[in-house]
């Protein structure tokens, strides 16, 4: 009861992070067409990915040190000023950087060199990423502030866009907007600091900054990896341009499913922990084997219905020119499973277990594997190089990260969970396939492709008797014997 509250509790706040910019999305794939919105997601990746890489580990660095020193109130004015000025010095380091980059690649690449103007928002991103302050706000326990404040933002936003984006030509007045709104809508949570930081405004050791600089392998993981094969498309491809676009799109609406399970393994995390302390070592081997199970029974039906109805779904909510991405999200649906595959292993048993040194190296090699990898597939493969190069990566992620929690779980025993729940998804996968494909591209037949699986897959589930059926049961008759207390009062 207590896992599922919890659960419930963490994807809902993940998915309306996730779900709110997708009616912004919707609404610029049908106005900006395909060219213009490749134009927006070049633009808005490069920005993003030297945010990542230059402000986005000094965040988490910044909220872990606020929170420790959070009991200890004449700390927090030192630390938040140590955490401003190597953000500042990190901006001004990115900024060189994506300079360089860009006068570099406009030297000899006609996409860049074509989108010059458009590009130079970049800067203008970077720097409304840089005035953020939400992780003061939530390292000092005041987590209502930026989430009300982003929400509020959010929503004037979209109303903007719906006012000032009319036509393909308006690519450039997005960004344009995209930037400001950054600017001011982080730039009005400086107003809301506390006096008392102004008036004690004080500096650390440069230990500080050593500290700051290891911190980097926090931005490891998909979201750069994803960022980096963009990246290297823009260079290699620039051709591609359109296909930018449907990448980002595709990416943007598989993270929903993608919180959907590995929350699910993020959920889990404090019993493990509690486990772990209590060094019981058979009911730590029970624990891991319960959370792989329950990621893979939900990861594998939302992998198999994501390829079974992403191109239906993507032609009426995008478009009809916006059908291809349909078809990237069928080909990275696999990365749905490896996540929450990963978040088992590294992110859960081998942190808590002390582990991290094996976690950021394997990152590490990550990084540079899908870097080798992209720059080996996408000439030949174009922006599917992109996605090869990602999903053998999380694959050796996982493969390496499960080599070293081979204590707790075995090869055997994964292939033995999975193969079951993969017979049951593959066969929902071919009944939505051939019982509606000819089917019009409407809402209507993705409501219906969607009801039809789960349908399948829960009679398949419940033939093979997962362990699932008798919790999700267990559930239930506790509710219901709640409701009838209720109800007798």
């Amino acid at each position: 009861m207590r896992g599922l509250r919890t659960y419930l509790n963490q994807v809902s706040y993940e998915l309306i992070n996730v779900i709110i910019p997708l009616i912004p999305l919707a609404y610029l794939t049908h106005v900006l067409g395909a060219k213009s919105y490749g134009i927006v997601a070049f633009t808005t990746g490069i920005a993003d990915i030297f945010v990542l890489i230059f402000l986005g580990s000094i965040n988490l660095l910044a909220q872990f040190s606020l929170n420790n020193e959070y009991t200890i109130k004449q700390r927090v004015p030192r630390t938040f000023w140590n955490i401003i000025f190597i953000r500042l010095m990190m901006l001004v380091v990115g900024m060189l950087m994506l300079w360089l980059l860009l006068n570099w690649a406009t030297g000899w690449n006609p996409t860049y060199f074509q989108n010059q103007a458009t590009l130079r928002v970049s800067y203008l991103l970077m720097f409304g990423s840089f005035l953020d302050l939400s992780w003061y706000y939530i390292g000092t326990h005041q987590t209502i502030r930026p989430l009300l404040q982003a929400a509020s933002m959010k929503i004037i936003f979209l109303m903007l866009i719906l006012i000032t984006v009319k036509t393909t030509d308006d690519a450039y007045r997005y960004l344009l907007l995209m930037g400001w709104i950054r600017i001011i809508g982080n730039g009005i949570m400086w107003f809301s600091l506390p006096k008392k930081l102004f008036q004690q405004i004080k500096w650390g050791s440069w230990q500080f900054l050593k500290t700051s600089l290891t911190a980097m392998t926090t931005i490891l993981g998909v979201e750069l990896f994803s960022l980096t094969g963009q990246l290297l498309v823009t260079l290699l491809k620039p051709q591609m341009l359109d296909w930018v676009g449907y990448y980002e799109a595709a990416l943007h609406l598989n993270q929903v499913s993608i919180v959907i399970v590995v929350t699910i393994g993020l959920s889990t995390m404090p019993r493990f922990y509690q486990i772990y302390r209590e060094n019981n070592y058979n009911k730590l081997i029970e624990h891991i084997d319960i959370a792989v199970e329950y990621v893979t029974a939900f990861a594998v039906p939302v992998m198999f219905g994501t390829a079974a109805t992403a191109v239906t779904f993507t032609t009426w909510f995008l478009g009809g020119i916006f059908k291809d991405v349909g078809l990237l999200m069928t080909v990275l649906s696999p990365l749905i499973l490896l996540l929450g595959w990963n978040t088992i292993l590294g992110g859960q048993f081998l942190r808590l277990a002390g582990q991290d040194k094996v976690v950021h190296t394997n990152l590490f090699i990550g990084l540079f594997l899908n870097t080798g990898l992209g720059l080996l597939f996408i000439p030949r493969y174009g922006l599917f190089g992109a996605i090869y190069a990602l999903l053998i990566t999380e694959f050796l992620i996982f493969a390496v990260q499960l080599f070293y929690a081979r204590e707790v779980i075995a090869f055997g025993r994964i292939v033995a969970i999975t193969a079951k729940y993969l017979v049951t998804g593959l066969l929902m996968y071919l009944v939505i396939i051939v019982s509606t494909y000819d089917w019009p591209p409407f809402p209507s037949t993705t409501v219906f492709q969607l009801g039809l699986g789960f349908v399948i897959y829960l009679i398949g589930i419940i033939l093979l008797r997962s362990p699932l059926i008798s919790k999700a049961w267990l559930i239930i008759r506790a509710y219901s014997k709640i409701i009838r207390r209720r109800y007798k009062k």
